[in-house]
């Protein structure tokens, strides 16, 4: 019985860690264009989305990126960070008020 439970456990805990790492992440902060307003951090050559969360500035890929991120502002984003966390894979984004 004990050596099932060592057996066992280590896939369980593998398993729910990488559940976790397929949730949504919601991240608010300045959103701008990439290349425009952030292209000293992101290296951007064309306009895109992108977002500041104090130091840190992801670039917004997919659909679902609103361009009225052209204005500016304060925006909730929610979405799969990237592995190599630069950039967000948005599945929503609204302004704060």
């Amino acid at each position: 019985m004990k050596r099932a439970f060592f057996f066992v456990v280590p896939f369980v805990l593998a398993f729910v860690l990488s559940a976790a790492k397929a949730d949504d992440t919601e991240v608010s902060g300045t959103v701008g264009c990439a290349h425009c307003n952030f292209s000293k951090e992101t290296g951007a050559t064309s306009c895109g989305g992108a977002l500041k969360v104090g130091d840190k500035v992801y670039t917004l890929t997919g659909k679902n990126v609103d361009h009225s991120f052209k204005k500016g502002g304060d925006w909730t984003v929610k979405g799969e960070v990237s592995k190599d966390g630069k950039s967000i894979e948005v599945k929503e984004m609204k302004k704060k008020a």
